[in-house]
Parts: structure tokens; C-alpha cells; sequence
């Protein structure tokens, strides 16, 4: 104690104060290193054994649900109505034809919405056939598998899994189920052919690192494995490792194999008996043990020396401030020390680095403020955040109600030609601008930009219930009036009626996109209200479709001034027939479609004619005109020139011809004297026309042309019986039914009746 208190009078209050922080800092390091190091080693062994189990159960739910995703499907097969109908009466083409077509089907079907790939093989009983994607239609006796078929392996009304190996030249598995799924014995059974090594690269998938795993059937053969070599898969059911497939709770946990050892775990699946065998080596284990332990006291030298470093340099600025409290306090206050001069140094670094912040801040803002009042427009922000953001900047939009103005460029895509990308952005920024200064005076307003393009104007006014509607109105028309005069392109505007508090700037803004969308009915360069939508259109899209078929005959007949003439009658239809954008642009879609079908029946492709897409095309429009425009300068004038250089054969041209003639006069007497003479062609020639064509006759055509419009009355419309068989010109209503009845397979009535049954549920 001595000698302890003398040493202690030696020392220094710094050395002191070091050798305390030494003691107190390393004196813990060295003693948590050696536990850390004993209780890492005990629980490596421990985590291994674990993880080989966790391993093993997760394999072996993969592997039960890879075998129970294949017997799922081959229940679904067993279970199809098609798939039963065939076993039970045999593929026959002249008599169970279309049983036969829906089995293979059906089969096709499961097979390729399946994720594991597999062929099927379906065992007829009662005729002694096989039908297999693989082998075809053939006698079972040439069915490699029909040694199975006779000796059944099934034992219940479920699916039996037959490993790899199992029968002679048996080199996949082999999923069995009785046909039906239901019953025991069945009338035939189901085989699904699933190559091992698709199970095989499933197991490669799982992440098991550098463990070699292999699966053994009820008999020690290898189903599959990971991470072995070929050799190692040829020994995996030798030596000591039988013994570990036989009796894995009592064998060894540890084998010599292939001249290395390792640790093994196994896992019995209950579900299809098989054994799963993990090997981990054993110098592996041990290397990562010895890793573990040098790198354990090797973090525990760097601590300490680290801890040492630290010490000195704590104990040095722990006594630094006592040391400079008395140099202050012993020296005169003018004299400044080093700290004093960092101190005001690091205060002035301070000043000026806020001074900077505040100018990044101000050209930043206006970007800020824009995306805060998207977020508002989008839902993103609820209006009491909203109003927090408001009184923090100062954003200059105030009042009590409030409008959406939405102001779109017309004809984007030649407004995106005419400027490129860096001129575009500066074209935006003055013409929001714009809009700002004009909406300034009146109003306090902000302007946002959506999306390019587009910009969103929103007016603050103490004016509610729609008194200021016709002041907005008024500034949406100038807006408009003043970008055509300095610009040189035109733009409409949108206006939302007026919303209540930040909130309602939300549902403002969906109104304004809303009413945006009528732009194609109502022109371009015009000020959209909800008055100037229309509330109502025709009940009936009679006239509508008569106009198209009308434009589809003129160019069937190769007319297209008069196809051009009724698409102007069609484009003054459209606004009253329609109830906004989407359903115009579906009824030009709509006859985009038939020019496809007139195009394929002339043994082109739509593809062909156009450079682009059409369809693409017309959804870029944005006005009635432009979609008239190009229906004429585009797709009128490419169908006419291509038709000038196609080589249409006679027989053709006049089976076209015809054709139409029939459609256009199906509810008048026909008859194939009167088609000749109308075309200036012999009876022998269309008859020849219609059957190298269409494997029919004149008559027959239009018999059938005629049952089909019957059929459309009578699931569409309530017209009736007696009625259609006038139009169709039948002289009785009687023989109207008869050839119905014998075309269709039941009397109109029923027809009726039960495709009017049948709709609500499709």
C-alpha cells in the first residue's frame, strides 16, 4: 500500500488520469475476447446441426410441393369432364370427334399453365390404347410403361409418385392417378412424365452453400442431388451412407466419403417416403471455427490498441481545457489564446455558410413551392400539412374558394416537332409566365405543370357558390386569345367549378382533367366548362354504325370519294352519338378494325399498309378534325394506293363483290340470275367463286348470311318473329322457323330465351 501510495505521489494528475482510462477501457477487452471465443465454438457445432435440420425441412417443403403442384395438375386433368368423356368412349374422329378435340385441348391447356414442365400419357382400359403428347395414339402394348398400367400401383382414389429407376428404362418420374380422379379402379389412368432433372435444378437453386444434399427413394436409389459431382452421385447409396438411408436417427454423424470427411443430417418425408441427406464437410467446419477464434483475438488486439491510442488522446483533451482555463485566468484579457481564435474562426465559417444557405434556398424555391402544390393536386398531402407549408414559405395563394384551371398545348405531337427539348423547356416557361401575369391582377394564383404540356392554374377568390364563374370564364379566353397571338400554336382551357378550402383544389383539379378529356368532341383552342359538356346523347348508336358500314362499303368497292363524302357525314354523327372522348376514339377504333378485316380478306397484313401503328396513331389525335384528317391523307390514301398494286385475282374481285351485294341487300329478294346480271357476270362464274372461295354455294350463303342477322335480332333486340321473317323474306313465318330450327338446332323462341337467359351471367 505503500509503495502504492509513494508510486502515486510520482505520477502527474495527466498520468494519472491516463493510466486509469488504460485500465478501465482495455481490462474488459481480453476477458469478453476468450468468452466470446469458447461461446462462438459451442454454438457453431449447435448452429450446424440446426441449420442442416432448417435445411433439410425446407427442402423438403419445397420438394412436397413440387410433387403436390404435379399431383394438383394431375387431378385437374383426371378431373376434366373432356378428359373422362374420351377415356370413357375412345378417340374416334367420325364419332366422339369433338370429346376428342376438347381432351387434347385439355391437355395442351394444363400443360402450358403449369410451372413445371411435363408430358402426359392417358391410358384407355377399355381399349387397350395409350394417347401421350410424346408418343401419340398407340396400342398400350408399345407404351413403355405398360408393365405399371397392369400391375397398378395405385391403393387409393389419389396420385401415386413413382421415382426414377423404379422399372426397366425408367429414367424420369412418374406421376400416376386413376381416370376418374374419384374412383378406384378407373376406366383408364393418367401418367405425367416429369424429367428428374427438372428437380434437380430446383434443388440447385436453393442456396445451401458448398453442403452436398441427395434424395433417396424407399429402395436407397438417388432421386436427385445438389452440388455432387458425377462420381459422387455414383457412391452416394455405397459404403456408410447406406446406413445413414436406412436408419438415419441411428447412424453416424460423421462418414469418411470420397476421401473427405463430413457431417450428415437427414429428414424422412412422410409424404412420399423419401429420405433427404445433407452433407456438410468437415474441414470446412473446422476452418471456419479456426477463422472464427483469430478473428475473435485479432478484433481484441485491434480494440486494445485502439483503446490505448484512444486513452492517450482522451486523458490529453480532457487536461487541455484545464491548462488553457489557467493560462486565461493568468494572463491579461486582451491576449487571445488558440481557442479563442477558432472559436471566432469556426463562428465566422458559421455566418457565412448560413448566408449561402439562404440564397440555395430562394433559387430553390419556386422549384419547392411547385412540388408542394403537385403533391396538393395529386392527394398526396392532406390540407392541414398544406397549410403548415403555406405559413412556413409564404405561398402566394389565398382566399376561401377556389378554381382549377388546366391549360393543355393542342396538337402535342407537332407542338413537340417544332421545338426540341432544350427550346421546349423555355417555351414552358414563358408561356407560365404568361399565364401568371394575366391571372395576377384578379386573382391570387399560382401556376404548377402537371405533366409537359399541360399547366394548372389555381385562383384564390373570396367569391363562392359560382358568382365568380363567368370572371374565370372570361380569364380562361384570354388566356387562350393571347397565347395564339404570340405564339404559334393554340392551347384550351379547362375549368373546374368552384371548390371550397386547399382541400378542394384535389377534387378541382380531377374536374378540370375530367373535362380536358372532351376536347377531341369539342375542337381544339376552346374553354371547357362543365355547362359545355353535353348531359345527353342519342339512346340509340343505330346511325353510328349504318355510317360505318356505309364508309366500309364504299371502300370495299373501291369508291373512296364517296368513302371519304360519308366520313363527314360520320364526323357530324360522332359529337351527338357519343358521351365523351374514350367512346369516340373506340368508334374510329372500331373502323380502324374493319379496314383490318377488309385488308386480311385480301390476303394482306395491316402492318403493311401503314408505316406506323394505327391504331397508336389515332389515340396521339387530339380533335375531331385531326382524327378526319388523317383518316383521309392517311389511311385512305395508303388502302387506295395499295390496292392499285395488288394483283387481286378475278374470282376474287368478284367474290368481293358479290359478297357485299348480298350484304347490302340481304332484306330484298336475291337470287344468283339477278347477282350475274347486276354484275355483268354468268351464274357459272359466281358459283364457281363461291365454291373455290368458300366451299359453299350462292343460296346456301345466303340462307346462312340471313339466320345469322335472325340471331342477332333475337339476342339484341325485341323485334318480332313474324317481323324478321319479313324483313328476311320468308313468305311464312312458319318456314322462317323450319330453316332456323334446322340451321341453328332450336326454334327461334328458344334461341331467344335462352341466349337472353345467359347474358347477365356473362
Amino acid at each position: 500500500m505503500k509503495l502504492f501510495r509513494g508510486l502515486s505521489a510520482l505520477l502527474t494528475f495527466k498520468r494519472k488520469l491516463l493510466a486509469v482510462i488504460v485500465v478501465l477501457s482495455i481490462a474488459p477487452i481480453p476477458l469478453f475476447g476468450l468468452f466470446s471465443s469458447y461461446t462462438i465454438s459451442r454454438s457453431v457445432e449447435e448452429e450446424v446441426d440446426l441449420n442442416h435440420q432448417m435445411i433439410l425441412a425446407q427442402i423438403e417443403s419445397h420438394v412436397d410441393a413440387f410433387l403436390q403442384s404435379l399431383g394438383k395438375s394431375s387431378l385437374e386433368i383426371a378431373s376434366n369432364p373432356s378428359v373422362e368423356s374420351s377415356v370413357r368412349h375412345g378417340i374416334s374422329i367420325e364419332r366422339h370427334l369433338t370429346e376428342s378435340t376438347e381432351m387434347l385441348d385439355a391437355l395442351q391447356k394444363y400443360r402450358s399453365l403449369s410451372d413445371i414442365g411435363f408430358d402426359v400419357s392417358v391410358v384407355y382400359n377399355q381399349f387397350d390404347k395409350v394417347y401421350s403428347n410424346r408418343y401419340g395414339y398407340i396400342d398400350l402394348n408399345q407404351f413403355p410403361y405398360r408393365e405399371i398400367v397392369r400391375n397398378s400401383p395405385l391403393k387409393y382414389n389419389g396420385f401415386v409418385v413413382v421415382s426414377p429407376n423404379t422399372y426397366a428404362n425408367q429414367n424420369e418420374i412418374l406421376i400416376v392417378r386413376p381416370i376418374p380422379a374419384t374412383s378406384l379402379p378407373g376406366i383408364g389412368m393418367l401418367f405425367l412424365h416429369v424429367n428428374p432433372d427438372k428437380l434437380t435444378a430446383f434443388l440447385k437453386e436453393l442456396n445451401i452453400g458448398q453442403k452436398i444434399l441427395f434424395i433417396f427413394d424407399e429402395r436407397g436409389k438417388v432421386v436427385a442431388g445438389s452440388n455432387a459431382s458425377a462420381t459422387e452421385s455414383d457412391l452416394a447409396a455405397s459404403v456408410r451412407l447406406y446406413e445413414y438411408w436406412s436408419r438415419p436417427k441411428e447412424g453416424p454423424r460423421q462418414i469418411r466419403f470420397n476421401d473427405n470427411e463430413y457431417d450428415l443430417s437427414a429428414l424422412r418425408s412422410a409424404f412420399t417416403n423419401w429420405t433427404y441427406v445433407t452433407m456438410t464437410p468437415t474441414a470446412e467446419l473446422n476452418r471456419k471455427l479456426d477463422n472464427i477464434r483469430h478473428a475473435t483475438f485479432g478484433m481484441v488486439a485491434l480494440l486494445s490498441g485502439i483503446w490505448v491510442v484512444l486513452a492517450v488522446a482522451g486523458s490529453n483533451r480532457l487536461y487541455v481545457p484545464i491548462q488553457r482555463l489557467l493560462a486565461l485566468f493568468s494572463s491579461p484579457a486582451s491576449e487571445r489564446s488558440d481557442a479563442i481564435q477558432t472559436l471566432d474562426r469556426n463562428m465566422r465559417q458559421m455566418i457565412e455558410t448560413n448566408k449561402q444557405l439562404q440564397v440555395r434556398l430562394g433559387e430553390q424555391l419556386p422549384y419547392f413551392r411547385e412540388g408542394v402544390f403537385l403533391r396538393l393536386l395529386r392527394g398526396d398531402m392532406s390540407d392541414h400539412e398544406f397549410r403548415q407549408q403555406m405559413e412556413r414559405y409564404g405561398f402566394p395563394l389565398q382566399g376561401a374558394w377556389f378554381y382549377v384551371c388546366l391549360v393543355e398545348v393542342d396538337r402535342f405531337g407537332e407542338f413537340q416537332r417544332m421545338y426540341p427539348k432544350k427550346d421546349r423547356s423555355l417555351i414552358a416557361y414563358a408561356l407560365s409566365k404568361m399565364i401568371e401575369e394575366i391571372s395576377a391582377d384578379r386573382y391570387s394564383s399560382i401556376t404548377v405543370a402537371p405533366r409537359s404540356g399541360q399547366f394548372a392554374l389555381l385562383l384564390g377568390t373570396e367569391q363562392g357558390n359560382g358568382e365568380g364563374d363567368s370572371a374565370v370564364r372570361d380569364l380562361c379566353d384570354e388566356i387562350r386569345d393571347k397565347v395564339s397571338r404570340y405564339f404559334p400554336f393554340t392551347v384550351s382551357v379547362s375549368m373546374s367549378g368552384v371548390k371550397k378550402e386547399y382541400g378542394g383544389l384535389i377534387d378541382g383539379y380531377q374536374e378540370a382533367q375530367s373535362l380536358m378529356g372532351y376536347r377531341l368532341l369539342l375542337g381544339t383552342n376552346v374553354t371547357i366548362a362543365r355547362a359545355d359538356v353535353p348531359t345527353s346523347v342519342r339512346s340509340s348508336s343505330k346511325p353510328l354504325i349504318e355510317s360505318q358500314k356505309a364508309i366500309m362499303h364504299s371502300v370495299a368497292q373501291g369508291d373512296f370519294e364517296q368513302a371519304e363524302r360519308r366520313l363527314e357525314e360520320l364526323m357530324r354523327i360522332v359529337p351527338k352519338s357519343v358521351p365523351n372522348t374514350e367512346t369516340a376514339l373506340a368508334s374510329f377504333a372500331y373502323l380502324i378494325g374493319e379496314l383490318d378485316g377488309f385488308i386480311h380478306e385480301l390476303g394482306c397484313e395491316l402492318e403493311g399498309f401503314f408505316e406506323a401503328d394505327p391504331y397508336r396513331s389515332l389515340y396521339e389525335l387530339g380533335s375531331l378534325e385531326d382524327v378526319e384528317r388523317w383518316l383521309k391523307e392517311t389511311v385512305f390514301r395508303s388502302i387506295r394506293d395499295k390496292l392499285g398494286t395488288l394483283q387481286v385475282g378475278r374470282q376474287k374481285r368478284l367474290l368481293r363483290q358479290v359478297l357485299a351485294y348480298i350484304h347490302d341487300r340481304y332484306d330484298q329478294d336475291l337470287s344468283l340470275q339477278g347477282a350475274a346480271d347486276h354484275f355483268g357476270a354468268s351464274t357459272g362464274q359466281i358459283g364457281r367463286a363461291f365454291k373455290d372461295e368458300l366451299d359453299t354455294n350462292f343460296s346456301q350463303y345466303v340462307i346462312q348470311y340471313r339466320i345469322n342477322k335472325a340471331k342477332e335480332w333475337l339476342i339484341h333486340t325485341d323485334m318480332p318473329i313474324k317481323e324478321m321473317a319479313e324483313r328476311l323474306r320468308y313468305t311464312t313465318v312458319h318456314n322462317f322457323t323450319r330453316i332456323f330450327a334446322k340451321t341453328v338446332g332450336v326454334p327461334p323462341a328458344t334461341y331467344r330465351k335462352n341466349n337472353r337467359d345467359e347474358k347477365p351471367e356473362e
